[in-house]
């Protein structure tokens, strides 16, 4: 009789990805990967090893490590996207987008840009029983916040300023992702949007191995306020839904936001 194969300590699958903005730059592995595993990618190492029955993840890059254990002899790995709320912990629920160019959009019309938004990543263990658990959420750029409106009444928002674009251009899926914006002008007079505020509940963020995206609408009321929202809808077709650990935290608050001192 053979002997169970002891598969603990073994060095396992190494990843390692590098960014191009050629024409032949491969998707990111997002996952689900086997454990053990290392990962390596934009300055940033990720080690998943068996020991003793337990999984242990340990991350180390920009100038920070991070590791924990995790009681259960099996499970695999997935890097997603989630929600750019989680760093700092506890502030803002909300983002403004910030565009580096003002978009202006005629009377009564609707049309679509593309702009850019924050990434954070969550490192998660996947099981076919148990589902998911976020081990860990790090960002590889650091976070930004600014106040909409009033000291006394307004949101603390993060912060994130973006050219706008015509159609879908070409990103680090790990640091940026793309949000379609469709603006409904439904005023009788010329809107020009400088800035767009969302709210963290209703963020749907879908994945592939070249892009991250988001959908959402803007509607210009009148000449001070718009009204934004987003939908739950891939940018293309084939796409993975990230996982959402921030907006199920606050699903008591609305999903829309309704932009009252200015766009």
């Amino acid at each position: 009789m053979l002997e169970k194969e002891n598969t603990e300590n073994k060095p396992g699958k190494k990843v390692s990805w590098h960014y191009s903005s050629g024409q032949n730059n491969p998707g990111f592995p997002w996952g689900p990967h086997k454990i053990p595993l290392q990962m390596e990618f934009a300055g940033m190492s990720l080690f998943l090893e068996k020991k003793e029955g337990r999984i242990i993840y340990f991350r180390q890059g920009i100038g920070e490590e991070y590791s924990k254990e995790i009681l259960a002899e099996k499970g695999n790995f997935v890097l997603t996207p989630v929600e750019p709320f989680h760093l700092p912990v506890g502030v803002g629920t909300h983002l403004l987008i910030d565009f580096s160019r003002s978009v202006v959009i005629e009377p009564r019309s609707s049309k679509t840009v593309f702009a850019t938004f924050p990434l954070e990543l969550a490192c998660a263990i996947t099981h076919k029983q148990a589902g998911e658990h976020i081990l860990d959420v790090f960002a590889l750029s650091r976070p930004k916040f600014t106040l909409y409106g009033s000291i006394r009444n307004g949101l603390v928002c993060k912060y994130w300023k973006s050219d706008t674009y015509i159609s879908i251009p070409r990103l680090n899926p790990l640091e940026q992702g793309v949000i379609s914006i469709n603006i409904q002008n439904s005023s009788g007079r010329w809107a020009e949007i400088n800035k767009a505020v969302f709210s963290a509940p209703g963020m749907k963020i879908y994945y592939g191995p070249e892009i991250v995206s988001l959908k959402a609408s803007m509607k210009i009321i009148n000449e001070y306020t718009a009204e934004t929202v987003f939908f739950d809808e891939p940018l293309k077709k084939g796409m993975h839904k990230a996982l959402e650990k921030f907006s199920q935290r606050f699903l008591s608050l609305s999903a829309k936001t309704v932009m009252e001192e200015g766009y």
